[in-house]
């Protein structure tokens, strides 16, 4: 229903008597069409909306413009954009917020090109320009420590191994009631090896409808619009902690799915303290922080919130695996506005061995490096594998590991640098973890999450026999397309269109329904199958695969046994075929746990496999967890070793001078060119004939 209220409230916002005030609120509510509506993003409303921002001198909405424009500005060009375009343009029109937002992302771009003290210059002109009631100014003194911690501390770590920065959430007096409200971060280092969220702790705590709190009696649960479950669970719990002993603490409680996780997050409450300990359960498992110290300057309740309070808190990970510093301050509370800083520092400094957990975290973490250069690199996790293998226990843990342990193994194999015995290439290979969501009426499958997924890709110059394996990820782009893997709206004769927005990108997919008919694989023969087919449009540049045409073939008590995807302009179809499944359930999606199905690309060529394995298991609560084993490999033939090394020089030289005066086609194609060096024994000029073909291409 929102189109149709904002439709009414933008015509009522459009008659009113031209003023300032007119263009501020048709700025806000312009801006809320551009995140709500789906297919509704332009040029032109883009350009409307700033004109109306800046006309109206419309804070909030200034901010959104500009953020958004400089996001379209990479590395050193943004300094100049924001220093020279955007700060001057709104020192002109007299902004102030939105001014001083960008002079903290210049200090922070200077410093990411080493320009040190242009950036502490720039953080200065922050304090000088905002007040003490701005999130921006309340980061800098974070920004400032962040930037010496990088200096020295992690000058030379991985990025992999750490997570620093800072964040400033923002709470509203709403009806006496602290609801979130929005919020501002900043930081550096790709720690995944770790529950990233569990450190937000007010947040986690607010996440259902933005309350922490609700008009509840005990054992009672609240049912926040996106589904999110609030329930107060007791009200004379004891807990243990650093800081202390605590009784009579309440327990409320958080379930909720995010767009990569299913969460459970446990908050315990102590009155005039604030929250004592948090247990944030994410896909399983549990990351929990104790109350370390604390200071208490004002405020009452379950959750005092006065301007000074702070709190600081432990986790329980071993010492020898990960270090964290965590302090949360109220830095502002006036006016009915609260201002929670956070400061976080947490590094992995190694991996328990006789935690499983550690284990296929360090497989998914530590397979791949980064050089300061930003080359990646592989990296031999073989070890870790074992021991996942060897300490898995539970039919989930023994799930994720198998499929995990293949996918890795395959990678390590086929990486030519890593692997120079290699007897295939590796250009498509992922691991992913996945939720399936039940909603009223579908299905809907969670995204990557990079704490347990991982991937190596190496797609080269895409040609007509590779891209098939891009499509091996059967629910994945059944997921993006239709925003689900299962809709009760699906049925014989329906033509609904789906209309979201995903990736900055609008997604629009029209859908019609039809009998399937009777459809054979290798895993047998289907009748009465339900048959999908779609139409995606806005999955453009890298994602143009998961867009175009497709068609999706659902046996009942099956589920999909057949995909296709059309590509070269639709002269050409990928096909992957259910080839093995076990267990059998109820209607053309059905989910249970044990399950396994396995689909295979059919009829490539030159060497190349596409296929994907699916294992599903139910977790504590019934929950179907999806475990997808993709492969994208090019199996090369053996070496030809009947010809003399004489002779393999001579018919090299014959190949090199034909691609030189571009006499035969065979050279013009890379990967034949590649599969030539392999046949004649010649691994080490593999990556020279690449160079070579790749130049007589263009």
């Amino acid at each position: 229903g929102f189109e149709k209220v904002y439709s009414q409230v933008l015509r009522e916002v459009e008659e009113l008597p031209e003023c300032t005030e007119k263009q501020h609120a048709l700025a806000d509510v312009l801006m809320r069409g551009w995140w709500w509506l789906p297919g509704k993003k332009n040029d032109a409303l883009f350009a409307r909306i700033a004109d109306a921002a800046m006309e109206g001198k419309n804070e909030e909405v200034m901010t959104f413009i500009v953020a958004r424009e400089d996001s379209k500005v990479y590395g050193g060009a943004r300094i100049d954009f924001i220093r020279d375009k955007q700060i001057p343009r709104l020192e002109k029109a007299g902004f102030v917020k939105a001014l001083g937002r960008e002079w903290f992302w210049l200090g922070y771009h200077l410093f990411r090109e080493g320009k040190a003290e242009d950036g502490r210059v720039a953080y200065d002109k922050v304090e000088a320009i905002l007040s003490k009631e701005d999130a921006y100014r309340i980061l800098v003194p974070s920004a400032r420590k962040m930037e010496e911690e990088l200096a020295t501390r992690y000058q030379k770590t991985v990025k992999e191994r750490y997570l620093i920065g800072g964040t400033v959430e923002e709470y509203r007096m709403i009806e006496g009631k602290a609801r979130y409200w929005t919020e501002e971060g900043f930081g550096k280092g790709y720690l995944c090896a770790i529950d990233r969220k569990s450190s937000r702790i007010l947040r986690n705590a607010s996440s259902c409808d933005g309350y922490f709190f609700a008009d509840i009696s005990l054992g009672e649960s609240y049912v926040g619009s996106d589904g999110t479950r609030l329930t107060y669970i007791s009200d004379d719990e004891s807990v243990d902690t650093p800081a202390g002993s605590f009784d009579h603490c309440k327990l409320w409680e958080v379930r909720r799915f995010t767009d990569t996780q299913k969460i459970v997050c446990r908050t315990y409450y102590k009155d005039g303290v604030g929250i004592v300990r948090q247990d944030h359960m994410t896909d399983g498992t549990t990351d929990t922080h104790l109350l370390s110290t604390y200071e208490i300057k004002g405020g009452s309740g379950a959750l005092p919130l006065a301007s000074g309070n702070t709190w600081e808190y432990a986790a329980t990970y071993s010492p020898s695996a990960i270090l964290q510093d965590l302090k949360i301050t109220v830095s502002y509370a006036e006016d009915g506005r609260i201002l929670i800083s956070y400061w976080e520092n947490t590094e992995r400094v190694g991996y328990d061995k006789n935690s499983w957990l550690d284990m296929v975290q360090e497989i998914a973490n530590d397979y791949c490096r980064t050089e300061k250069s930003g080359r990646e690199y592989i990296c031999d996790v073989t070890p870790a594998i074992e021991r996942a293998e060897q300490l898995a226990v539970s039919a989930m843990e023994k799930a994720h590991t198998k499929a995990a342990a293949s996918v890795a193994r395959r990678i390590l194999a086929t990486d030519t640098a890593f692997n120079p015995n290699y007897t295939a290439t590796g250009h498509w290979n992922f691991f992913n973890r996945t939720y399936i969501q039940k909603k009223a009426d579908s299905l809907c499958l969670t995204v990557y999450n990079p704490r347990w997924s991982f991937e190596w890709k190496n797609t080269g110059n895409m040609g007509a026999a590779e891209e098939p394996i891009l499509y091996n990820d059967i629910l994945g782009i059944l997921q993006d397309a239709t925003n689900c893997i299962w809709s009760d709206e699906w049925c014989v004769g329906a033509t609904p269109i789906i209309e979201y927005t995903k990736w900055s990108r609008d997604v629009r997919t029209q859908i019609t329904c039809e009998d399937g008919g009777t459809v054979t694989t290798k895993a047998g023969t289907f009748e009465n199958c339900f048959k999908l087919c779609l139409d995606i449009g806005g999955m453009e540049d890298g994602w143009s695969y998961r867009g175009g045409k497709k068609i999706y073939y659902f046996a009942e008590g099956i589920g999909i046994v057949r995909t296709e995807n059309e590509f070269c302009g639709g002269a050409r179809t990928a096909v992957y075929e259910l080839t093995s499944y076990e267990g059998v359930g109820e209607g053309f999606m059905p989910m249970a746990d044990g399950f396994v199905r396995r689909y295979d690309a059919l009829d490539l060529t030159d060497g190349f496999v596409g296929a994907v394995e699916y294992t599903y298991v139910a977790d504590e609560d019934g929950e179907i967890v999806v475990f997808a084993d993709r492969t994208g490999i090019r199996e090369l033939p053996p070496p030809i070793t009947q010809y003399s090394a004489i002779e393999a020089e001579v018919v090299e030289d014959r190949l090199w001078d034909a691609g030189k005066h571009k006499e035969s086609r065979l050279c013009h194609d890379v990967n034949n060119f590649h599969l030539l060096c392999h046949f004649f024994g010649r691994p080490s000029r593999y990556w020279a004939a690449q160079e070579k073909a790749v130049a007589w291409n263009k």
